[in-house]
């Protein structure tokens, strides 16, 4: 839940950032003059927090994968960063 939450924040920080060069590229000719302003960008996020705090009680089961999903991805990271330290603390052989 903690992945869904922070990609969703940074989803709608990137909306709510105002353009300072005008855009790159060009957009489709119903978005050329339509920019999203910060009020319904609040809106939507206000709509889709409470849509997402409402899955776990419709879908269970997807909640309890995610769940298990994020600690075994926890596990894995620790592990890593255990083994990761370990090798850069061993001391060099060779006295260099």
């Amino acid at each position: 839940m903690f992945l869904i939450r922070t990609a969703f924040w940074i989803c709608a920080l990137i909306v709510a950032l105002p353009l300072v060069t005008g855009g790159v590229g060009t957009r489709p000719g119903d978005l050329e003059d339509n920019p999203v302003e910060f009020g319904e960008v609040l809106y939507m996020v206000r709509t889709v927090t409470s849509d997402v705090m409402g899955l776990c009680d419709r879908e269970p089961g997807a909640c309890d994968t995610a769940r298990r999903g994020a600690w075994t991805a926890r596990d894995k990271a620790t592990e890593l960063a255990d083994s990761a330290h370990a090798w850069l603390s061993e001391a060099p052989a060779d006295g260099n």
